[in-house]
């Protein structure tokens, strides 16, 4: 699985993981829940270029698609810590030759040059 993508899909992926992790059930989400929360965190986005976009994270296996009556309905693939850990033993793996040790520390002395 690819894990490569561009700041709106980011935008949307997190708008979808909130959303999944602030409701008691498992709910499907459609895009203009999506379209709705992304422009509340004051990003205006048109319908058609989330709805675009979401397909694109299907195409790419982030989102899984439904079609429930006239409309489509999305979930994510994986949780966002699942994605997160993926992401983290791909790094490692390229960067520290799959040593996370070498990673931690990497990520440590980043962190302290920043602070």
């Amino acid at each position: 699985m690819t894990y490569k993508h561009g700041s709106l899909e980011n935008e949307i992926l997190n708008a979808v993981w909130n959303m999944e992790e602030n409701s008691a059930a498992v709910k499907d989400i459609s895009v203009s829940e999506v379209l709705e929360e992304i422009n509340n965190n004051g990003n205006v986005r048109a319908y058609t270029t989330v709805k675009t976009v979401m397909d694109r994270l299907v195409d790419k296996n982030l989102l899984k698609r439904q079609k429930i009556g006239k409309k489509f309905c999305y979930k994510s693939v994986e949780s966002r810590e699942e994605m997160a850990k993926s992401a983290i033993n791909k790094l490692a793996r390229q960067y520290f030759n799959n040593d996370i040790s070498s990673l931690m520390r990497a990520l440590e002395k980043q962190c302290s040059v920043k602070v």
